[in-house]
């Protein structure tokens, strides 16, 4: 049952670092398709940017807070409290980028 205790978090940062390489792949897929030509094109690249360097130190904010956690190595008491804090920055960031910095996707119109 320990063994279980260990995996899990493993398993849970091993999700979100996937999801960090997929969405790297997708800022640069839209980087190299959209032009700097207009506003929202250029408001789109930075929230992208912004997006996958918040995911990024997301991932890596709860690489050290499982590290910080096994007590892999001596560290004060604030270590953890600013692992735990950066996380929630981090994903404090990503919502500002999705919902503050990008534009809104512009779909088909739903008419009733």
């Amino acid at each position: 049952m320990d063994s279980w205790i260990n995996i899990v978090p493993v398993l849970i940062i091993g999700a979100f670092a996937y999801g960090a390489f997929k969405q790297i792949k997708e800022s640069i897929s839209v980087v190299k398709s959209v032009t700097w030509d207009s506003a929202n094109h250029k408001r789109l690249i930075v929230g992208r940017y912004l997006f996958s360097l918040s995911y990024v130190g997301f991932v890596v904010a709860l690489i050290v807070n499982l590290i910080v956690y096994n007590y892999s190595f001596p560290q004060p008491y604030s270590t953890a409290n600013a692992a735990s804090m950066t996380a929630f920055y981090c994903l404090l960031m990503m919502f500002v980028a999705e919902l503050g910095v990008m534009p809104k996707r512009q779909g088909p119109k739903e008419s009733i």
